[in-house]
Formats: structure tokens, C-alpha cells, sequence
């Protein structure tokens, strides 16, 4: 596995340094061409943020290396609220939204349907505050190198970017004749053609593929894109066509999982959480003693990866997941093993797929349950619920309830309001699209 450089330093000794120097002066060439900034000499009042350059590798859904990316991310952390920003929120679409509607648009009506990448997204938006930024390592202009950029267009790091990307982008679509939908504002709609917006990422679907390509040239005539084809490999999910069908599954994802944690343990797992099983008691925070074997456990960043599986194609690990993601402040060396077997369980069933195609009709279908009291130490129940379309999983949910009921039926009721809130919601976005 390619280490990737955490520094500027450490690219000019890598043995990668020509793609790494490439990739870095292809993001510079970039933002020149987009007039991103333009120098000015530093005043005493000028608040300058630092910048730092963020590499990755990025890979297609075979896990192969597709391209070396360099990232310029100015750091946004010394930015004062209500000066530098005001707003932040951007909406984005629901992953499950976007399992929804590939079930009914792809494998139900047979719409065409591609994926686009926006490059350089957050470069498009426009600021209407005033800031300063130091020039980026190893690109500092000769002779200017006291100088600091003044940004005219926001670039990732800040904290207003991805608002000002939407707005930009909200604006174009508007103007290539597209509607938000109220309900799910990453969703647009136009005549014959269904766009999502997930950040930079946008699904396009459309009766035709004359429709289709039309979309997507009225799009690239605005921005600059990538076309990726049909969808196969989105937001680390896998879209694998095979014969009539279409399968999700993440075995890329857990293909990197198994690199990245080789070092763990492997074992033979037949569940993810063994029947019966009883767990310590979560560490209080002024009890937790810190020992150098629990400082080397990466038990957030594996609970975030497996949370990560489990929310978007693994309905069989949620539960697992989400108890054992409980004890993030509190855990001991004994809860460590078993989020690692979790992990040996997914390794082993990562074969499973949900077929995206086994469905004939567009009923929606909503399961809900509810333990009651099961949390000795705080008498918390759990709640589950699972939606089916057709005979499709779309979303699905195991989580521990925020109050105590005091009967086994307030628990049923607290977990069937959830539940029916999240069907109708989902019975509005199939009437209005």
C-alpha cells in the first residue's frame, strides 16, 4: 500500500514526488485559472489564515489507483465567528434517499442514469467577507514571498465553503430550468430528469439517454466536471450490475478496512454480538486511567468505520454498532474486543449484497421494535426499526431511546413515531417526484 505524505516535507522525499509535484501544481494551475485570490502586501490589522496541503489517493470501485490528488485547505479552525463567518449549513441528499430512488427510477421504470463529479467544487463559491491567506508551500510567488493571498472564492478549510458552493450551485441549476424539492433540498427535478447532490457528486437520471446527456452537457457548459459513467462506485458504495440485477455492497470500502486494520486479530465470527452478551459497564470520564496500551486502540476511528458500513448497506450490524458506539468515552480493553470481532464478522460476510432489483411494486413496507428497559445501568430502551421498498431495504435504524419509558408499550410508541414520521416522509418524496 502507497504510504500517502502528511506534509509538503515529506512529498519531496517520497518516492512518488513527480505525481505528488504534479498533482499539487494541477490544483495550483487550477484556482489560477479560476482567479482564486490575488496578492497583497500584509497590513498589521489583517487577520491571515494558514494553509496546509492534503493528500490522497484516489482509487475506483476495483480498488484500483485511479489518481494522485492534492488538496490546497486553508485552516478554517482560526476563523472568528460572526467576522470571518456568519452561516454554514449546506443541505445534502440522504444516502438512503439515493438507494430509494435508484430502486425506483433504475430498476423499476429502466431510466438511464450517470454520475458526475464537480471539480474543484467549493473553488466556485463567491465570499462576501474579506479574507486573508498565507501562500501555499512550495508555491510562494518569487519575489513576493512576503505577500498574502486575498481569496475572492472560497477553498476548502473554511467554515462558510460548502454553503457557498450550494448557493452557487442552487443558482445554476435554477437557471438550467431545475426545481428543489422542498422535502429533500439535494433533490432536483426537471420535465424528464431527476438530479441528487451529495457535495461535489451528483447523480443524474433521465427517461432517455438523449435527456441524459443533454442534462449533463448543460451542466458541464457551467462547470467544470468529470464524467464518470453509470453509476458503479458512489460515496464508498459499491452499484454492481450483474446480468439484470443491480447489487450494493461495499466490498471496496471493506477491502481497505482489511489493509488499513491488518494488523488486528482474525477470528472466525458467527454474529456480530454474541446472544447474551453481557458488556462492562462504561468507564466514567473522572474514572478512565489512560494506559499506553488503550492510548494505541483506534476504537472511535473503527466505530466510525464500521458505523459507516452499517448505516449504508449493513442493516445486520447496526445493532453491534451502535451499542458498542456507546462506549467511545468509556471503554475498556474487553469492549476493544469486541468491536474488533464486529469487524471480523463484517470481514467474513462481505459477500453480502442487497439486490436493488428484487422488487415489482412501489409499496412501502415499515417494521418496528422496541426492548424495554435492557440498559441495567440507566433502564434505557433500545429502538429498531427497517423500511422496506418492495422487497428492498432502504433505510434502517437501531438506536437507544432518549428517555425511560415505564411500560414495554411507551417503548413500542416511542420507536412507532419514529418509525411512521420516517415512512410518511418517505411516502411525500415518491408522490412528489
Amino acid at each position: 500500500m502507497t504510504e500517502i505524505p502528511k506534509t509538503f516535507k515529506e512529498t519531496q522525499i517520497s518516492p512518488n514526488k513527480l505525481k505528488w509535484d504534479e498533482a499539487m501544481s494541477e490544483e495550483i494551475k487550477l484556482m489560477q485559472n479560476r482567479k482564486i485570490w490575488d496578492l497583497v502586501e500584509p497590513k498589521s490589522n489583517m487577520k491571515v489564515l494558514g494553509c496546509r496541503w492534503v493528500y490522497s489517493i484516489k482509487h475506483d470501485e476495483k480498488n484500483n489507483v485511479k489518481k494522485y490528488k492534492s488538496r490546497l485547505v486553508a485552516q478554517g479552525f482560526k476563523q472568528r465567528p460572526g467576522v470571518d463567518f456568519t452561516d454554514v449549513f449546506a443541505p445534502l441528499v440522504n444516502f438512503d434517499i439515493i438507494k430509494f430512488l435508484f430502486v425506483l427510477l433504475v430498476c423499476i421504470l429502466g431510466w438511464n442514469h450517470a454520475q458526475i463529479d464537480v471539480k474543484g467544487a467549493y473553488l466556485y463559491g463567491n465570499l462576501d467577507i474579506s479574507i486573508y491567506m498565507q501562500q501555499p508551500e512550495g508555491f510562494a510567488v518569487k519575489g513576493c514571498e512576503h505577500y498574502v493571498c486575498r481569496l475572492h472564492n472560497s477553498i476548502y478549510g473554511l467554515h462558510q465553503s460548502g454553503r457557498q458552493w450550494n448557493i452557487e450551485l442552487n443558482e445554476i441549476l435554477f437557471g438550467l430550468g431545475f426545481h428543489r424539492n422542498e422535502l429533500c433540498n439535494g433533490l432536483y427535478t426537471k420535465s424528464n430528469c431527476i438530479l441528487l447532490v451529495y457535495v461535489d457528486d451528483i447523480v443524474v437520471f433521465s427517461k432517455s439517454q438523449s435527456d441524459l446527456e443533454d442534462s449533463i452537457l448543460n451542466i458541464k457548459i457551467k462547470l467544470e466536471i468529470t464524467e464518470l459513467g453509470p453509476v458503479r462506485y458512489l460515496i464508498g458504495v459499491n452499484f454492481e450490475r450483474i446480468g439484470d440485477s443491480v447489487y450494493l455492497h461495499q466490498n471496496t470500502y471493506i477491502n481497505k478496512l482489511k489493509t488499513r486494520f491488518k494488523n488486528l486479530p482474525r477470528r472466525q465470527i458467527a454474529l456480530p454480538l454474541k446472544v447474551g452478551c453481557i458488556l462492562p459497564d462504561r468507564v466514567k470520564e473522572n474514572e478512565i486511567i489512560e494506559t499506553e496500551l488503550t492510548r494505541q486502540i483506534p476504537y472511535k476511528t473503527l466505530i466510525g468505520c464500521l458505523s459507516f458500513i452499517a448505516n449504508r448497506s449493513r442493516p445486520d450490524i447496526a445493532f453491534a454498532v451502535n451499542t458498542m458506539s456507546q462506549f467511545c468515552n468509556g471503554y475498556t480493553y474487553h469492549h476493544w474486543t469486541i468491536v474488533v470481532d464486529i469487524l471480523n464478522y463484517v470481514f467474513k460476510t462481505m459477500f453480502y449484497k442487497i439486490n436493488l432489483s428484487d422488487t415489482h411494486n412501489t409499496r412501502l413496507t415499515m417494521y418496528s421494535d422496541s426492548s424495554w428497559g435492557c440498559k441495567l445501568n440507566d433502564r434505557h430502551s433500545t429502538s429498531g426499526y427497517i423500511m422496506l421498498f418492495g422487497n428492498v431495504p432502504i433505510t434502517w435504524k437501531s438506536q437507544k431511546q432518549k428517555c425511560i419509558a415505564l411500560s414495554s408499550m411507551e417503548a413500542e410508541f416511542i420507536t412507532l413515531t419514529e418509525s411512521s414520521k420516517c415512512i410518511i416522509w418517505y411516502s411525500k418524496i415518491l408522490k412528489r417526484t
